[in-house]
């Protein structure tokens, strides 16, 4: 219910207060309250709401939080609050928690960056030829040294990649880790192998498909690249070496 300034001025009475008391309690003059309750002006919304709170019957020495809020702001704090059909204190304290959750919430989802440092190139390689990522094709032996970033483990070796078919994993131009493959049988489903026969060597990933004229299952070599068709059938041909990863980083030596 709205309090009006009749009503102000009865509760003046009841409690034995002056104007002066309330003007204090509102952090105004006097002069300021014998404008509210003595002319047309209406009471200020914040004014309202230390009055009611008073009214209520709250402590003159309780705590106080003064917000330095325009009359324009309090009177849109104020009906904002009506229409959620709360108190001006309900309504407050429902903001206050919504805001804890949100910067909690924020808190949680927050992942703090590790800090990466790349690893110097300070490991020598060779590149000892190029390989096909395409149809079977002759292998370029000219060697070419380089600084990587690791040494490389016994039995790897060093490539470079040409052709599109393994994109866009291991891109045209890429220089990939190979690691010597002697061991039977043949690598597991899934593994990208260095192919040769003699029409020549090849970069694909191991699978198997079934032959539609023979109706058996057989080795295939399979590019990533959906624009290049399967390297069948697997007869005659070794695999030589397996796929180990792709250098991010390096630069000639």
């Amino acid at each position: 219910m709205t309090t009006t300034k009749e009503d102000v001025k009865k509760w003046l009475k009841v409690i034995g207060r002056d104007r002066e008391w309330l003007a204090n309690q509102c952090g105004v003059s006097k002069r300021q309250v014998d404008n509210w309750l003595s002319s047309s002006i209406n009471i200020p919304a914040k004014a309202i709401l230390v009055i009611q709170r008073l009214m209520n019957g709250e402590a003159e020495s309780s705590p106080r939080i003064v917000i330095d809020f325009t009359d324009e702001e309090w009177d849109i704090i104020c009906e904002a609050a009506k229409a959620h059909k709360e108190t001006f204190l309900e309504f407050v304290n429902t903001a206050i928690q919504n805001a804890a959750k949100e910067k909690e919430a924020a808190r949680k989802k927050f992942t703090p960056v590790e800090t990466f440092t790349a690893p110097p190139l300070e490991a020598q390689g060779r590149i000892i030829g190029n390989i096909a990522a395409g149809n079977l094709a002759d292998g370029d032996t000219i060697p070419q040294d380089i600084w990587l970033y690791r040494e490389l483990e016994k039995g790897e070796y060093l490539l470079r990649v040409n052709g599109h078919s393994m994109e866009p994993s291991i891109p045209d131009g890429s220089v990939v880790i190979m690691k010597k493959y002697t061991i039977p049988p043949i690598p597991k489903l899934g593994t990208i192998v260095q192919y040769h026969d003699e029409r020549g060597v090849t970069l694909k990933k191991l699978v198997r498909r079934k032959n539609p004229e023979t109706g058996k299952m057989e080795y295939v070599l399979h590019p990533l690249n959906p624009d290049f068709g399967d390297i069948e059938p697997m007869d005659g041909g070794k695999i030589s070496g397996i796929y180990v990863e792709t250098l991010e980083r390096w630069k000639k030596a």
